[in-house]
């Protein structure tokens, strides 16, 4: 029985949600592969995505960019503790090794720790990543400089990620150009809407829902401020004015958030894979509708645009724009965007499965 150890990064559930996608995508067509998770993302978390059974390790230490706010990158500190990782390099790798020897992996796919990588390079494991980018592409983009230490934090990741042995890179992707890389279809979950028992929940005069979905870090928003629109009800990620019956805290609801998702008619989001993809899958299904935070210096941003913005009404927006009047034109303007063309979406879950060089 091969056994395959995904190692997932903690920094976004984004990253949570690809790796889920393949597992379940394993899960279906090989059910008799053990698989084993090592991520510092809850266990909840992935029980609410994945379909059957796996062996959980909390480790890890990838902690990709330490975020200022949801769309701020903490320059500095990264820098800081990246250079930290860097001088105890081998100290992460060991700790990594014994587990992978413990649990006897056959295969490591990697979701996109270079830790997690090396260790399993010196056991003569095989190896695979997943992910629109690797962290050597991001540390690049925020924190390498001219300085010596920073140029060595870059060639000591980017000499890992070039020894893997298989680098899937799902659309949209920032693309490394160096012939490597394995185009695949987006991933992620289909999302299904449990429309009956959302509406259930809320006041019987609601014709449509919009969703903020702006990550798993809190967002200061003053929803006090925010427009009040005719049969349109917000679900918040945090507790509402008391007065504002228009609105639901997610929590309350106890429906899984891609369900949301696909409920949903208006989507307030920021640049991020798994939720734009998830919307982008819904698109072929239901007519939904997008503004995303302006985060012009994330190198995904670019990429992610074009591929959502072809497949849904799509307006970015700035942190002022969220209040009052100026979210009430902006949702006027974006209902006024013709739907595109239908683009769906395939399969990259399945594309990787087909390809991996170990089944």
């Amino acid at each position: 029985m091969k056994h395959i150890c995904f190692s997932i990064t903690a920094h976004g559930f984004g990253h949570g949600a690809i790796s889920c996608s393949v597992i379940n995508c394993l899960m279906a067509q090989y059910p008799h592969i053990k698989i084993s998770v090592m991520t510092l993302l809850p266990k909840a978390y992935l029980d609410s995505r994945l379909a059957g059974e796996f062996d959980y390790y909390p480790m890890g230490s990838d902690f990709g960019m330490l975020m200022a706010t949801p769309i701020e990158i903490d320059i500095e500190n990264s820098r800081q503790k990246y250079q930290t990782l860097y001088e105890n390099w081998q100290s992460y790798v060991e700790t990594e090794k014994d587990q992978l020897a413990t649990m006897k992996a056959d295969m490591l796919i990697s979701n996109i720790s270079p830790i997690s990588l090396d260790a399993a390079h010196q056991l003569g494991i095989q190896t695979a990543s997943v992910a629109p980018f690797n962290w050597a592409q991001i540390y690049q983009a925020y924190c390498l400089n001219e300085e010596r230490a920073t140029q060595a934090v870059y060639r000591k990741m980017m000499s890992v990620y070039e020894k893997v042995d298989q680098v899937f890179k799902p659309l949209p992707f920032v693309p490394l150009g160096d012939g490597k890389e394995i185009e695949i279809a987006s991933i992620n979950d289909q999302p299904v809407a449990q429309m009956d028992v959302l509406l259930s929940k809320l006041p019987k005069s609601v014709k449509k829902i919009g969703l903020l979905a702006l990550g798993g870090l809190p967002f200061p928003l003053d929803l006090a401020q925010w427009p009040e629109i005719e049969s349109l009800h917000w679900l918040v990620d945090q507790t509402p004015p008391s007065a504002r019956a228009d609105m639901t805290q997610i929590g309350q609801l106890n429906l899984p958030f891609l369900s949301l998702i696909a409920c949903s008619d208006l989507i307030i989001t920021k640049p991020g894979y798994g939720t734009y993809c998830e919307i982008a899958a819904l698109a072929k299904y239901k007519k939904v509708r997008v503004l995303s935070l302006q985060r012009p210096d994330w190198p995904e941003t670019p990429y992610l645009k074009r591929f959502l913005s072809r497949r849904v009404p799509f307006v970015e927006v700035s942190q002022s724009q969220l209040k009052g009047e100026s979210l009430r034109q902006v949702i006027i303007e974006i209902n006024q965007v013709e739907y595109p063309d239908e683009m769906s979406c395939q399969s990259g879950a399945q594309q990787l499965v087909k390809a991996l060089s170990i089944l």
